[in-house]
């Protein structure tokens, strides 16, 4: 396994209120980027919208390792506290304007429930604490139907592709864009600092490229700066 860093740069756009969408925005040198937005529905419901806006991918990336297949992110106070909100369950769909690519199940369009292909938990594989992943190490399957098999989670499958692809799918299942996660938490949270006040990390792959939002000043919650992902070839 070779392991090197790169710097990348982030930026967040805060808006008020406190329960109103807030956008973290990842992005590397090679290409790869993500945008994520958070949004709490009500104060045990949290809402992210997860995107691949990659343009390009680092040299030797192949079509899996493009694929964007985990957010995590630290409720609370740092590391696994039994005080912090817990995720128990919840749903996610195709964007509203994105689809399926290859799933053996046959094409689906925005909006279609694809919760099957995806999991939460968290702290495993390089995730922090709470995360949702279409890979299945520390994941608990959410409930929904096998579109793209094998039954269990096993991503990088189902994971996003940017629109258009930077490297060849292949016959390799995929989600063009974006997916919308509706989590439901165990305990209320105030507002979101309680979600993002502490790191916020994206995975390409299965493990191929960690790309983490450093921790934030309390008083300027995610207002850019920079940071360092940790690119690891070579577990496949």
């Amino acid at each position: 396994m070779t392991r090197f860093a790169i710097v990348a740069s982030a930026a967040a756009l805060v808006v008020s209120p406190l329960f109103a969408g807030q956008v973290v925005t990842f992005s590397d040198p090679s290409g790869l980027a993500a945008e994520a937005e958070f949004t709490l529905l009500n104060p045990t419901t949290l809402e992210i919208r997860l995107q691949n806006i990659s343009t390009d991918a680092p040299d030797g990336f192949d079509g899996s390792d493009q694929l964007l297949t985990s957010i995590s992110w630290d409720f609370g106070q740092i590391g696994a506290n039994a005080a912090d909100p817990q995720i128990t369950g919840g749903s996610v769909r195709i964007g509203d304007f994105s689809a399926s690519a290859n799933f053996d199940s046959g094409a689906y369009a925005s909006m279609s429930d694809v919760s099957g292909e995806w999991g939460y938990g968290g702290g495993q594989s390089g995730l922090l604490t709470d995360a949702i992943s279409a890979l299945t190490a520390g994941m608990t399957q959410l409930p929904g139907a096998n579109l793209d098999g094998p039954a269990g989670l096993d991503g990088p499958q189902g994971g996003l592709v940017a629109s258009p692809a930077v490297v060849s799918l292949g016959g390799l299942g995929a989600i063009q864009d974006e997916i919308v996660a509706t989590l439901t938490l165990d305990k209320p949270v105030a507002d979101l600092s309680e979600v993002l006040s502490n790191d916020v990390r994206v995975e390409f792959g299965s493990d191929a490229a960690f790309i983490t939002v450093p921790e934030p000043s309390a008083a300027a919650l995610l207002v850019g700066g920079a940071l360092t992902s940790a690119l690891r070839r070579g577990r496949r």
